[in-house]
């Protein structure tokens, strides 16, 4: 998130995180169902550990105020919790569980300091927090509150565990999938969780998703599957409830028939009818019979109801038991059991409002009727009491117009509500409570006629498993109401939604570690590629710098020792006069140390562009035996002045060559053949052997020179350290020319050339070394043309070199080295020598006729004072005047690229300095096209 989106203040984050809190909470609660007063995926504990992670462990203040907060809207969501004062005691314990809970988590997972980025980009680091945070620190707040919900009695013992597991569950899984997906927006490092909001967060916010709706799905399902289970019960219950009704009304009819059987029922008789009914309904409070009289037959009735042995019976009115009043009497003279029914024989009903409304339904009906719920007279508890009347007549065919005059009486059947309940409902699970309500009456509360206390008030249950089942009853409509107070067992119960949410949390630990270790990968490796990417360009430059360094020694060296050999070389060319013996040895011995100056210079710029990897080879095919004989006439003066014998054979089999380098192989075996001979004795010998090797297996062939001298050979530890550079193995004192980088040098060219250089050597008996090459078959030659015939030019004399003088333009800004070029072409009495020190002047002395004819050879320096000698080619060259005119490259730049560059812009040759005379005569004779002096001296000259 931009750091405009971002709080900056306490205060603010504060809020922030607190909103965050809450939001997340409630969106939780929500997704949860009515069963489940804990979700399984509680977010709300993974952003606020997300929040105290990156703005520091105040903010756990805010955690756990968000924490009371959505407790508070989940206790109000449940009413029943609102009548238990511990419910607000477990408020203040998950506010404390759920600060505490995400400070003790960012302590764990940061250490002592705050302020430490959490990068999670390495296996320890993400397994370390997914431990400590997930579920060892989402123990605290679960603990807390739910001990606290069951000490207080607000939650029932036997729900502890499984309220705990569940709050601990939901704060793992919502700080394994919300922690991560929150700090993508404010975590630290910020460049590395910015980088992962779309890599981690969206994957992560998706399956939190995915996660939180199958959570919920499932708990849908086994709240179905608990509903269904239920259900059944209930009705099984509901069953029960109305088989046990219906036999309290088959007992009223078959009491009855009694009546309409017999004229007179006697008071045995109808104790003996009742027994089997009683004991067939348990929970009947009593089976009796109400006999309707007048007033007048009042003392009559009293006298033959003691004369039957009841002592003391007489007829009252209620309430005080006192004397029944009124002209029409209904007064209860059989009532079985006696036992705890004493308190009711000779009840005139019709003193009972509720009992009188109910005789006169019965009557009127000719149906059983019930009375409303009503304490019974015999009633010595609390219970409430139903009776329930069934009119009998003097003639069973009784028309609706007689029924109050013919009617006899009522029998009558009295429940305590409670008991009958009891008995009714034995069968019903544990987990189910029920009560039975009156609602005949069409207005004001229903009545509660037994069962669990407070149903009346509350006849909207707080249970998800609830039923109403509506009773129609003796004229009456009751309801009984059952509901689950404890989980429905069911077919799995609800391991499902465990099982899912047990998954879940391996699927975020999955996850999570997934997404976090790649983006770790991924940011360590693109980390690792911007240092490379740094230390490359440094390299780079370093390179540069290394090559700009050598190029420019490389010149500053070259220029002096030009002077030095080139005047050294012109000297030994003038022959008038002639130097005596001991100055030609002087001036032998400045010549070997100049020239072998040169050869360190030119070995250590060979090795430094082979360490930098810019040596350019071009492999092409070769015949081997012109270059060995071009590198044993490099060598021959040298072997004689050793006194060693050189001999060759380099034949191959007819049409086989090398696929190298040319110069680079020439340059390998002089430095070979050169060590050899200078390494060995006076009298020794020098052999050089070429052979074809075709391998049995599918390598190509080969083809291996061998050099083997009878030298002073090497020890083991002396052949150990041949390879390195600068090491000449303590031979310094007895050959003093040398670098000790020229087999180092010959090595790297070999393995450039995809060849080998190995090396074998025993002390006192010399030393033999391999060089292998690609073996190549050469191309067929044509046959060679006839040889041109000789060239016959007319001798020259004075005149005619006056008439054919040729023009020579030299652009040059040192001294020194103009001088040598002009000592050197002093020989050369035919050529007239311009000279121009700067471009300017150069371009002067080209275009100005004033001064002279156009030069036929333009000789140009390449680092000028005013501007490079390489600007001056491209304009001669671009100009159609004088770009047929050959130019010359003389400068002490000997690096490679600039040779390419000097080449391709038009310049016919490069002579690097110092410069060898002789070459510098040939190379001046052939561009002018003349021909050779009849005598030359000197060691010889390359281009």
């Amino acid at each position: 998130m931009p750091e405009a989106f971002a709080p900056h203040g306490r205060w603010s984050r504060g809020i922030v995180t607190y909103l965050i809190y809450v939001a997340a909470g409630t969106v939780s609660l929500a997704l949860s169902t009515s069963s489940d007063t804990i979700s399984l995926l509680y977010l709300a504990a993974g952003f606020g550990l997300a929040c105290v992670l990156c703005w520091g462990r105040a903010q756990a203040v805010a955690v756990g105020l968000g924490s009371l907060t959505v407790g508070a809207i989940g206790v109000l969501a449940d009413h029943s919790a609102l009548q238990h004062w511990g419910s607000f005691l477990g408020l203040a314990a998950s506010g404390l569980g759920g600060g505490l809970q995400a400070w003790v988590a960012a302590r764990w997972v940061q250490g002592p300091d705050e302020n430490a980025p959490l990068p999670l980009d390495n296996l320890r680091d993400i397994t370390r927090f997914m431990l400590l945070a997930g579920p060892l620190a989402c123990v605290i707040n679960p603990v807390l509150t739910s001990t606290t919900l069951v000490l207080t009695g607000a939650t029932p013992y036997t729900e502890w565990l499984p309220l705990m597991a569940s709050w601990w569950a939901g704060d793992m899984l919502g700080v394994l999938m919300g922690t991560p997906l929150l700090l993508t927006l404010w975590g630290r490092p910020e460049r590395l969780w910015r980088q992962r909001r779309f890599v981690v967060g969206m994957p992560l916010l998706a399956s939190s998703i995915l996660l939180g709706l199958g959570i919920r799905q499932i708990q849908d399902w086994d709240q179905e599957r608990e509903d269904s289970a239920f259900r059944l019960h209930a009705e099984a219950t509901s069953n029960a409830m109305r088989l046990r009704l219906n036999a309290y009304l088959a007992a009223l009819e078959s009491m009855r028939g009694i009546y309409d059987a017999s004229d007179s029922v006697e008071r045995d008789e109808f104790r003996r009818a009742s027994t089997s009914w009683l004991r067939q309904l348990p929970g009947t409070q009593a089976l009796g019979w109400t006999e309707k009289l007048g007033i007048g037959r009042l003392e009559t009735f009293e006298m033959l109801q003691r004369a039957e042995g009841v002592t003391g019976y007489r007829v009252f009115d209620q309430p005080g038991r006192v004397a029944a009043q009124g002209p029409d009497l209904a007064a209860i003279r059989f009532i079985e059991p006696l036992d705890g029914n004493e308190a009711a024989l000779g009840l005139n009903i019709l003193s009972v409002p509720l009992a009188r409304q109910t005789y006169q339904q019965a009557i009127l009906s000719n149906q059983p009727a019930a009375s409303p719920g009503m304490r019974l007279t015999q009633e010595k508890g609390n219970q409430l009491g139903v009776v329930i009347y069934r009119a009998v007549y003097r003639s069973p065919t009784v028309l609706a117009s007689d029924r109050n005059a013919t009617a006899m009486g009522v029998v009558f059947l009295a429940l305590r509500i409670d008991d009958a309940l009891v008995a009714v409902l034995k069968d019903m699970p544990p987990f189910m409570q029920a009560c039975l309500l009156d609602r005949s009456e069409s207005k004001g509360e229903p009545l509660f006629l037994g069962g669990t206390s407070g149903c009346g008030r509350n006849a909207k249950t707080p249970s998800p498993h609830s039923v109403v089942v509506p009773l129609s009853f003796a004229q009456r409509e009751w309801s009984l109401h059952m509901w689950a107070v404890g989980p429905v067992p069911s077919v799995g119960g609800r391991a499902t939604a465990w099982l899912f949410a047990i998954g879940g949390v391996g699927f975020a630990a999955a996850l999570g570690t997934l997404l976090l270790m790649v983006t770790g990968h991924a940011e360590r490796m693109t980390a690792a590629i911007d240092d490379a990417r740094l230390q490359r360009a440094a390299a780079e430059s370093a390179n540069q710098a290394k090559s700009d360094f050598l190029s420019r020694m490389s010149h500053e060296l070259r220029a002096p020792l030009n002077a030095i050999l080139g005047v050294a070389q012109v000297m030994g060319l003038d022959r008038r006069p002639p130097l005596s013996d001991a100055q030609n040895h002087r001036l032998q011995q400045i010549q070997q140390a100049g020239w072998h100056l040169l050869d360190m210079i030119d070995d250590v710029l060979d090795l430094s562009r082979i360490d930098a990897g810019t040596l350019k080879l071009t492999a092409v095919r070769l015949p081997l035996p012109p270059l060995l004989d071009a590198t044993r006439q490099l060598v021959d003066d040298l072997a004689r002045q050793k006194q060693v014998s050189l001999t060759i054979d380099g034949t191959l089999p007819a049409g086989w060559g090398v696929l190298a380098d040319e110069t680079r192989l020439k340059q390998v075996l002089t430095n070979l053949l050169s060590n050899a001979v200078k390494y060995n004795r006076p009298g020794g010998s020098v052999h050089v052997q070429a052979a074809l090797l075709r391998h049995k297996s599918s390598e190509p062939p080969t083809v291996n020179i061998v050099v083997t001298d009878t030298g002073l050979g090497m020890t083991e530890a002396q052949l150990a350290q041949l390879f390195q550079p600068f090491n000449r193995l303590g031979r310094e004192k007895n050959t003093p020319d040398g670098t000790g980088i020229g087999l180092v040098i010959s090595r790297h060219l070999a393995l450039l050339m995809n060849g080998q250089l190995e090396a074998s050597s025993r002390e006192g008996s010399g030393s033999t070394f391999t060089l292998s090459l690609p073996a190549t078959q050469l191309a067929s030659e044509p046959p060679a043309a006839p040889p041109a015939p000789p060239r016959h030019e007319p001798a020259m004399d004075a005149d005619d070199a006056a008439r054919d003088t040729r023009h020579v333009l030299y652009v040059e800004d040192n001294h020194a080295n103009t001088a040598v070029v002009q000592a050197a072409l002093s020989s050369r009495t035919w050529i007239k020598l311009t000279v121009a020190a700067t471009i300017e002047a150069g371009l002067a002395a080209l275009h100005d006729r004033l001064r002279g004819p156009l030069p036929q050879l333009i000789l140009l320096d390449v680092h000028l004072p005013d501007a490079s000698g390489l600007d001056f080619l491209k304009l001669a060259k671009a100009n159609p005047e004088t770009q047929h005119i050959p130019v010359v490259m003389i400068s002490a730049d000997a690096l490679p690229e600039q040779i390419d560059n000097a080449l391709k812009a038009g310049a016919a040759a490069y002579l690097t300095k110092p410069l060898q005379i002789t070459a510098l005569l040939d190379m001046v004779d052939d561009m002018l096209k003349l021909p050779p002096p009849t005598s030359r001296s000197g060691r010889g000259g390359s281009v």
